[in-house]
């Protein structure tokens, strides 16, 4: 299936570029012209980059958000690491997201347009698949930053920014009206190879449509728990993901020779300058965890198993001091792997989802069973049998084995295991939930004094081409700075 991705991603930026305008500057414009294609080839674009390709991956989960959730440690410290703000990066992000930089192909910008196509089209199918993984997308996104662009985006030349609050009203809708267009009668087609998850399979979208509903109830709860309540009663009955041939994933191609094709986290582990977590290795250790050997390689210098830790004064640490850091552990081989993946949403996300809805009384499931499941579908994702009970031992251990009394932490603790090298989700619910727990910074830096972030700040593009919309939602949410809390995050 990917062996093709490269011709339709090119494809689609030639159509839709020379179908729309002469400069790339126009790119964003509303007068795309995309109608004038098919719709294939956007999602392609929309699928694949909004999976995260290298330059993202690198910016948004390997330099930020994995190391705010210490499953890796830059070599030499940084900021990121200290809690503190990298408005360079943060912009990146914004940008590359949007497609404020002509030569990125903006997951947000083709899946916006990949609906328009559909619409113009009349495939209700292929603009049902469309509008759930735009949904996916936009949560991605209002969850890092806040108030965002949203119902303006890619119509108006200055479009306004919506709330959180309003946004995540209407991706609810949106999902829902998705999952009623994948039951549209009639012979219409579905995006077949085009599709670089499922390959078209309108059964496993709306598997992931229900499981995403159940993500944004759940984000939801504190702040709004009748509304969250009315979600999770519309979807508790499924279906949801069985196992993990459901899994939201994208696979990387090893053959190609443009890295943007590539398993991005085998692409910037080439830069050789992070290891993975004291925290996380720790974890691993503490509880005979199977997944060690997994995710982790043994320290080149003496074999052991040993993490860097995160958030250390910077004065005593070197990047040039190789021969130090090849004391701690490198990324495992499941995550460097050639024809490697990447996961959006997977089977044990979707268990331990389904656990939390009823750890807080909102299903009648049984909480232990749906978080004993989780562990088992994180540990088998990346090659852990239990031929010899070691996933069964494991669950068994009395500070692994599900306590009512402390079942909320246990499962987001478990949750943050399976959900290694995926530090924004991770963040997402830390934020949220508070767990798991970390220990305070060994350095603090100026500006956020050691306070865990609770967002990104805005681009500094937005902040000269859009200025009087975006401090219009500055000042609804309060200051644009990391410690400013997004509508949800109340804990």
């Amino acid at each position: 299936m990917y062996s093709s991705v490269k011709y339709i991603l090119l494809s689609a930026l030639i159509i839709t570029c020379f179908s729309c305008t002469k400069d790339f500057d126009d790119i964003n414009s509303p007068k795309t012209g995309a109608i004038t294609t098919e719709p294939d080839g956007l999602f392609t674009v929309a699928v694949q980059r909004g999976s995260m390709t290298w330059y993202m991956y690198d910016r948004l989960q390997r330099y930020t958000a994995n190391q705010y959730m210490q499953y890796n440690t830059l070599t030499g410290s940084g900021s990121l690491d200290h809690y503190e703000p990298s408005y360079g990066i943060f912009s990146d992000i914004w940008d590359r997201s949007y497609g404020d930089q002509s030569w990125e192909l903006a997951p947000l910008f083709y899946i916006s347009h990949t609906i328009d196509v559909c619409i113009e089209r009349q495939n209700p199918i292929k603009e049902g698949i469309a509008r759930i993984w735009k949904s996916y997308l936009f949560q991605r996104m209002t969850d890092l930053y806040g108030d965002i662009p949203y119902s303006e985006a890619f119509v108006k030349p200055l479009p306004k920014f919506d709330t959180q609050e309003s946004i995540y009203i209407d991706l609810i809708e949106q999902i829902n009206i998705g999952k009623n267009l994948l039951l549209s009668d009639g012979n219409y087609e579905s995006y077949g190879s085009a599709d670089l998850i499922y390959n078209g399979s309108i059964e496993k979208w709306e598997k992931f449509a229900n499981v995403l509903l159940l993500r944004i109830a759940l984000r939801i709860n504190n702040v709004a728990p009748t509304l969250s309540k009315e979600v999770i009663d519309s979807v508790k009955n499924g279906p949801f993901f069985n196992s993990n041939d459901d899994n939201n994933k994208m696979q990387w191609d090893e053959t190609s020779s443009n890295i943007y094709f590539r398993n991005p986290i085998l692409v910037t582990e080439v830069f050789n300058n992070t290891r993975v977590s004291e925290r996380m290795i720790n974890f691993l250790k503490d509880h005979s965890d199977p997944r060690l050997i997994h995710y982790a390689k043994p320290a080149e210098l003496d074999g052991e198993y040993r993490g860097l830790k995160n958030g250390m004064d910077p004065n005593n640490q070197t990047v040039y001091d190789l021969d130090y850091y090849d004391r701690y552990s490198r990324l495992g081989e499941v995550f460097v792997k050639d024809d490697g993946v990447t996961y959006n949403i997977h089977f044990a996300e979707s268990c331990f989802l389904r656990a939390e809805a009823a750890h807080r009384g909102l299903t009648g499931e049984n909480v232990e069973e749906l978080y004993n499941l989780g562990i088992r579908a994180a540990m088998e994702m990346y090659g852990v049998s239990d031929d010899s009970n070691q996933i069964e031992d494991y669950i068994n251990q009395t500070e692994i084995k599900y306590n009512s009394t402390n079942g909320l932490e246990q499962i987001i603790t478990q949750k943050w295991v399976a959900l290694c090298m995926n530090g924004v989700e991770a963040w997402f619910e830390k934020r949220r939930t508070g767990f798991p727990i970390f220990e305070q910074l060994e350095y603090s830096g100026p500006i956020n004094n050691g306070q865990f972030p609770r967002r990104l700040t805005y681009s500094a593009s937005e902040r000269r081409l859009n200025p009087q919309n975006l401090q219009e939602a500055i000042n609804r949410m309060g200051e644009d700075e990391q410690t400013t809390r997004v509508w949800w995050d109340n804990n």
